[in-house]
C-alpha cells in the first residue's frame, strides 16, 4: 500500500479513504469463483488422465482444453502475481509472488512437455489452484486493510465543507478546498469550524479539546483566532481564512496519520525478511533435488520429485496470514474506538505489562461537575441553586449540563432564555432576572463583587478549576466551581486491567487533594511533564513494558518514552502525534479487550511462523526423497494455507480477562523472531 499523495478535501480523496470507499469488486469475487470452478474441474480431469492415459485426438483434445483453461483462469485472475514477481525483480526485491509464480511455470511447463510428448503426467490443474489460492489471500487482506482503515478515512470528515459568504451577502456550502485566503465563512450556532482564521464577526464559546486538549470552552471575539476542528456553542462567526482550504493544519494531522498506517509494519518487515530466505532455499532444494534424482534414476523423475518440492512449500503462514493478523487486529481495534497509526501498535500493545493513565482529560472527561456552590448573603443557596439549573435547562452549553446533571428535577420554569455569547445565559425565572457565567455578568457591580464571592469559597486552590457566577436582578447573588468530572468508565477499566495481570498506575500534574478526590488509586500527583517523562523511563529500566495513555502537551514527552502510548482523541495535536493511537475517551473501557485482541494476534503470528518452519521443513524433505505427488503437494499446501489464515482470524479475537491479578499467564509474549527461530 502506497503512501497517500494528497489530503486536499476537494480535488480529491486521500488514499485512505479512498480504499476504504471503494470496497472489494464484485469482479475480484468472479474471478476467484472461476479459478476455484476451473481448478476442481481440471483435478477431476488431470486425475483421469494420468490414471488412464488417452491417446491420439483425443489425448490432444483433452490436454489442450486443460492447457487453454489453466492460461484462461492466469491471464483471468494471475496477472497480479506476474506484475508483481516482475516489479519485485526490478527493485532486487524477493516476494512470495515469486514462489507462485515458479510453481505455475513449472507446473505448466511439464504439463506442456507430457502433452507434446506423451511422457510424464500433467498438472495443469495446479496453475489454477495456485491462482485461486493467491488470488483468496489477496482479497482476504485487502477486505480487512478496507476495514481498518475505514477510521481514518472518515477522520475529519464532518469538517470538509463550510459556508463561503460572497460580497453581496449571499452564501453557498461549499468543500473547504474551494476556500482561498482571504474569504469569509460564517459558522452557524453549534456548527463545525472548517476553516483556519480570526474571526471578524460575532462571539461564541469555542470547544477546542480536539485541538488542544483543553475541556472548558474559551470565548472567541473578532481578532481571535481559531482553527478547523473545532466548535462554537453557543453563537454564530463570521470568519476570514487564513490560510487556502487545502492548508489546513488539520489536514496536516490526516495526512501525517494516513502515511504513518501506510507504511508496513514490525511483523510485516519480520516476514518480508523471512520471506528473502525462504524462496531462495526453496529454489536451491528444488534444483537439488532435480540434479540428484537425474543423476540416481531419471531426469523425468527429478522433474516431477522438483515440482513436488516448489509446491508443497507454504509461504502462506508469512505472504498471507502474518497481514491478515495484521489487519484484522486494526479492524478490530477500530470497531472497539482505537485508531492505530500502523501495525507496530499490535505488537507494541500485545507486549505490554503496565498501563499509565494521565488524570486530567484522559481519566477525566469534557463533562464538568459542581464541586462548590456558594450564595452571597441574602440569599437562599437551594433556591439559587434550583433556580440556576431552570435557567440552564435551556442550553446544551458544558456548564449547563453540569448544573443539570447536579439538579435533574428543577422545579422552576424559565422564560425568555437568551444566550450571551461568550458570557453566559440570561433569562427570567420565578419572576426574576437571572444570569449565570463568567465575570462578563457581573457588569455594573462593585469592581469586588467578584472577589468578595470567591472569599466564600472552600476550593480557591483547586487546580483546573473554573468560576460560574451568578446574578439576580443584576446583583451578585452566588459562584460555583466546576472542574472535569471523572469518566464513568474510568474506575472499571482499571479494575478490569488489574484482574487481568497488569499494573495501573495514575500520573498527574494536579495536586495530591485534587487526585486523591476522585478516589484514584497508586496516583502520582503534582508531576511536571519532564516528571512523567523521567518515571515513564523509570518503569522502563526496570523491565517492564508500559502503556501510556495521555491528551496534553505535557503527555507528549512520557507518550514517547513508553513501549506503547494512546492518545485520547479529542485531545492535544502534539500527544496525538506523538502517540501509537487514538481512542474516544468514551470508549476507556474498550482498552482491556483492545490489549486482549493484540496478544491473541501476536500468538497467532508467532504460532503460524512456528507452524510454517515445521510444515516446511517436512513436506519439502518428503518432496525431495520423493514420496509425494506434485498433485498431492498442492493440495497440502492449499490445506495449510487455509489452516494459518483462519488462525490468523481466529485469534483475532479478544479473550476473557483473567480474574487472578497475580497471574503468570497475562504476562506479554517474547518478540516474535525470538520465538520463530529460536
Amino acid at each position: 500500500m502506497g503512501s497517500c499523495c494528497s489530503c486536499h478535501p476537494a480535488r480529491q480523496e486521500s488514499e485512505a479513504e479512498a480504499e476504504a470507499n471503494k470496497g472489494p469488486a464484485v469482479g475480484d469475487w468472479v474471478r476467484l469463483g472461476v479459478a476455484g470452478v476451473v481448478a476442481a474441474q481440471s483435478m477431476t480431469f488431470g486425475l483421469a488422465i494420468n490414471l488412464s492415459p488417452p491417446t491420439g485426438r483425443t489425448r490432444l483434445i483433452l490436454h489442450g482444453l486443460l492447457a487453454v483453461s489453466a492460461v484462461a483462469v492466469f491471464l483471468l485472475a494471475g496477472w497480479p502475481i506476474l506484475r508483481n514477481s516482475w516489479r519485485a525483480l526490478l527493485r532486487g526485491r524477493v516476494v512470495f509472488d515469486q514462489l507462485f509464480l515458479i510453481g505455475i511455470l513449472a507446473a505448466f511447463g511439464a504439463s506442456v512437455h507430457c502433452s507434446l510428448t506423451g511422457v510424464g503426467h500433467v498438472y495443469y490443474e495446479v496453475v489454477a489452484l495456485l491462482v485461486a489460492i493467491h488470488t483468496f489471500g489477496g482479497l482476504l487482506t485487502d477486505s480487512r486493510r478496507r476495514e481498518a482503515l475505514a477510521a481514518a478515512a472518515n477522520f475529519g470528515r464532518e469538517f470538509s465543507e463550510c459556508v463561503r459568504l460572497a460580497a453581496d451577502g449571499s452564501s453557498v456550502r461549499v468543500a473547504v478546498g474551494q476556500i482561498r485566503r482571504g474569504d469569509r465563512v460564517f459558522v452557524p450556532l453549534g456548527g463545525a469550524i472548517s476553516v483556519d482564521g480570526t474571526v471578524v464577526g460575532g462571539a461564541a464559546f469555542v470547544r477546542e479539546a480536539a485541538l488542544t486538549g483543553e475541556p472548558f470552552p474559551v470565548v472567541k471575539r473578532p481578532g481571535d483566532s481559531v482553527r478547523a476542528g473545532s466548535y462554537a456553542l453557543d453563537g454564530t462567526l463570521t470568519l476570514e481564512a487564513s490560510s487556502a482550504g487545502d492548508a489546513r493544519a488539520l489536514d496536516g494531522l490526516i495526512h501525517a496519520l494516513e502515511e504513518a498506517r501506510s507504511r508496513p509494519s514490525r511483523l510485516q518487515r519480520q516476514a518480508d525478511w523471512l520471506a528473502s530466505w525462504f524462496l531462495p532455499t526453496v529454489v536451491f532444494i528444488a534444483l537439488a533435488t532435480f540434479g540428484i534424482w537425474a543423476w540416481w534414476a531419471d531426469w523425468r523423475v527429478g522433474l516431477f520429485n522438483a515440482l513436488a518440492v516448489v509446491l508443497v512449500a507454504c509461504p502462506c503462514a508469512m505472504g498471507i496470514a502474518t497481514p491478515v493478523a495484521i489487519w484484522s487486529a486494526l479492524a478490530a481495534f477500530a470497531r472497539r474506538g482505537l485508531v492505530a497509526k500502523n501495525g507496530d501498535c499490535v505488537e507494541k500493545l500485545a507486549l505490554v505489562d503496565t498501563v499509565i493513565f494521565d488524570k486530567t482529560g484522559t481519566l477525566g472527561r469534557e463533562e464538568m461537575e459542581i464541586v462548590d456552590f456558594v450564595a452571597a448573603e441574602g440569599f437562599d443557596r437551594a433556591g439559587l441553586r434550583s433556580m440556576a439549573a431552570a435557567l440552564e435547562s435551556a442550553s446544551d452549553h458544558p456548564v449547563a449540563r453540569a448544573f443539570r446533571l447536579e439538579d435533574d428535577n428543577p422545579t422552576l420554569g424559565s422564560r425568555s432564555a437568551r444566550i450571551l455569547p461568550g458570557i453566559g445565559i440570561e433569562g427570567e425565572v420565578d419572576g426574576k432576572t437571572l444570569r449565570v457565567g463568567n465575570r462578563g455578568i457581573l457588569t455594573g457591580g462593585e469592581p469586588a463583587d467578584a472577589e468578595s464571592l470567591e472569599a466564600l469559597l472552600r476550593t480557591k486552590a483547586l487546580q483546573g478549576s473554573h468560576q460560574i457566577f451568578i446574578s439576580v436582578d443584576g446583583i451578585p447573588a452566588g459562584v460555583a466551581v466546576l472542574r472535569e468530572k471523572l469518566r464513568e468508565n474510568a474506575r472499571e477499566t482499571i479494575a478490569v486491567l488489574e484482574a487481568g495481570g497488569y499494573s495501573c498506575r495514575v500520573m498527574t500534574g494536579d495536586t495530591p487533594e485534587a487526585a486523591a478526590a476522585h478516589g484514584l488509586r497508586s496516583v502520582e500527583a503534582g508531576l511536571s511533564p519532564e516528571e512523567k517523562a523521567r518515571r515513564v523511563r523509570e518503569i522502563e529500566a526496570s523491565g517492564h513494558r508500559a502503556l501510556f495513555l495521555g491528551d496534553g502537551i505535557n503527555d507528549a514527552a512520557a507518550l514517547q518514552e513508553a513501549s506503547a502510548s494512546v492518545a485520547i482523541r479529542g485531545g492535544e495535536a502534539m500527544a496525538r502525534e506523538s502517540a501509537d493511537a487514538e481512542l474516544p475517551g468514551t470508549a476507556l473501557d474498550a482498552l482491556p479487550e483492545v490489549l486482549a485482541i493484540a496478544k491473541n494476534s501476536v500468538r497467532a503470528i508467532r504460532g503460524n511462523l512456528l507452524y510454517a518452519a515445521l510444515y516446511n521443513v517436512v513436506g519439502v524433505a518428503l518432496a525431495a526423497m520423493g514420496f509425494l505427488h506434485p498433485v498431492v503437494a498442492a493440495l497440502i499446501m492449499l490445506v495449510s494455507s487455509f489452516n494459518v489464515t483462519a488462525r490468523a482470524l481466529r485469534e483475532a479475537r479478544p479473550e476473557k480477562p483473567r480474574r487472578n491479578a497475580g497471574s503468570r499467564s497475562a504476562s506479554p509474549p517474547k518478540p516474535i523472531l525470538q520465538n520463530a527461530i529460536s
